[in-house]
């Protein structure tokens, strides 16, 4: 959910140099041009990209335009997600099919993924009854398709891989399974194929050593029949003639930590690298609250000719935080002055804050609404983690390890804490949630589990009185 452009206020320097790129007047190297927007939730990168979009004229660009919020996409695997990117084209009715028809490519190694997937779950089965260790060889398969690395041989280099400590948590899983499972070996040619007829077992084969490999091939192979016409390679494959009207790729990431483990090293290991040679140019958003640089090492060794000046956000001033609120209807100096209290300048929270408004108050579904957007792009360990520090005055190392009992974590949760600027109190002389955020957290903790408040707020009081 992000806020209606209606009401943006602001960043001028920063919608036009995102204007300039999208219309083609700043490149970086070669046909690929990535321009981040970075900033933590509730800053308002969305509403930016929307905002400077609506502004412009995009027409005479001809782009096919692929769209994937990670936070509202339900997939859990790669090869769903890269079906919903595809589903996302924006084309209007350039496009006499619907999307998937121009991506036969992509669907026919989809095809094998899930095949290869019921094979080797089916094989597994067989020897392992017990419910948990299915649903952790399942866990593996998401990961190991998803890191583009050989299933069959995952352990002897451990560290080049992009989640170093998921690859060490299925250690045992591995050493005892894998190389038992035939369904995820190399397979042998049929006969059929050694006489040239279809290439079924080597794209299976493709797959179980580099599936984020092959469904980039695939991918850019399907991108090239839309946007430039077939490629020489794939000129005896059945594909589409090129679409007249599309002669560029616009791709937009939202929200990309969420994508990240599940689409990360397709996008950075293979697909981006593909795009700079291809016969069209890409230009690529990317949505996120770190920096690129910051999430992979491959950003900045090969793709850094392609990074743009990166557009960093900052929560707005009190003159701009006056000019929003009053775009709700709010027109009072002690209503504005609260509003600035409260958000803090951040846009996101201004619209809850008028949402509450509007609607009487704090009620039980106002307070559900308000905890799911405010934690919408926190994982599940954060926000077990917020639950914890909603019951300290100061935030620091020492009142975390009393109040979660590991000191470990308490590093854990405070170095996360430091850097999550969407609910920390940024004017106080110690480290606290927004007081604003806090209250209306605790109240809804409270209407859906009192006992779970009652036990953390004994937790918090203990921590704070060893603090003093």
């Amino acid at each position: 959910m992000s806020m209606s452009t209606e009401h943006f206020v602001g960043r001028k320097s920063a919608a036009k140099q995102l204007q300039s790129v999208l219309i083609g007047e700043k490149k970086a190297g070669g046909n690929l041009a990535i321009q981040s927007i970075e900033g933590p939730g509730g800053i308002g990168k969305t509403c930016l990209f929307d905002h400077a979009a609506d502004g412009i004229d995009l027409t005479s660009r001809n782009y096919l335009t692929l769209r994937i919020d990670g936070n509202s996409l339900a997939a859990d695997t790669i090869e769903q997600a890269i079906l919903g990117l595809i589903d996302s084209a924006q084309v209007d009715s350039i496009l006499n099919h619907t999307p998937r028809y121009y991506f036969p490519t992509v669907q026919q190694v989809v095809k094998e993924i899930e095949a290869i997937r019921i094979e080797a779950t089916a094989e597994f089965k067989k020897s392992h009854e017990n419910k948990n260790a299915n649903e952790d060889f399942q866990k593996f398969l998401n990961w190991a398709f998803s890191a583009g690395e050989k299933i069959n041989d995952v352990l002897p280099d451990t560290k080049k891989y992009i989640n170093f400590q998921k690859a060490k948590s299925f250690q045992p899983l591995i050493e005892e399974a894998l190389p038992l499972m035939k369904s995820l070996q190399e397979e042998s040619p049929r006969f059929w194929e050694r006489l040239g007829l279809g290439d079924s077992t080597a794209l299976r084969n493709s797959i179980k050593s580099n599936a984020c490999a092959a469904l980039s091939r695939a991918f850019l192979s399907d991108l090239a029949a839309i946007l430039s016409g077939y490629q020489k390679k794939d000129t005896f494959k059945a594909t589409h003639p090129k679409v007249k009207g599309m002669d560029r790729l616009l791709l937009i990431l939202d929200d990309y930590e969420k994508l990240q483990d599940l689409i990360g090293a397709f996008l950075v290991g293979h697909l981006l690298l593909q795009l700079n040679s291809a016969g069209f140019e890409s230009v690529v958003i990317i949505l996120g609250r770190d920096q690129l640089e910051a999430t992979d090492p491959s950003w900045d060794q090969h793709l850094k000719k392609h990074l743009l000046p990166r557009i960093a956000l900052t929560p707005l001033s009190q003159p701009e935080m006056n000019e929003l609120v009053e775009s709700y209807g709010v027109e009072e100096p002690d209503e504005k002055e609260r509003v600035w209290r409260d958000t803090q300048g951040y846009p996101f929270y201004v619209q809850l804050w008028t949402e509450e408004l509007s609607s009487g108050g704090r009620n039980a579904l106002m307070l559900k609404r308000f905890h799911d957007r405010t934690t919408r792009w926190m994982n599940d360990q954060q926000r077990k983690w917020l639950q914890h520090i909603l019951f300290l005055d100061e935030i620091n190392i020492r009142t975390l390890q009393k109040m979660l009992d590991n000191e470990r974590e308490a590093s854990d949760v405070f170095n996360w804490f430091q850097h999550e600027g969407s609910i920390r109190d940024t004017s106080g002389t110690t480290f606290r949630v927004r007081e604003y955020l806090r209250s209306r957290l605790i109240d809804y903790l409270q209407i859906s589990d009192p006992d779970r408040r009652e036990q953390l707020q004994k937790k918090g009081e203990i921590a704070l009185s060893i603090q003093r």
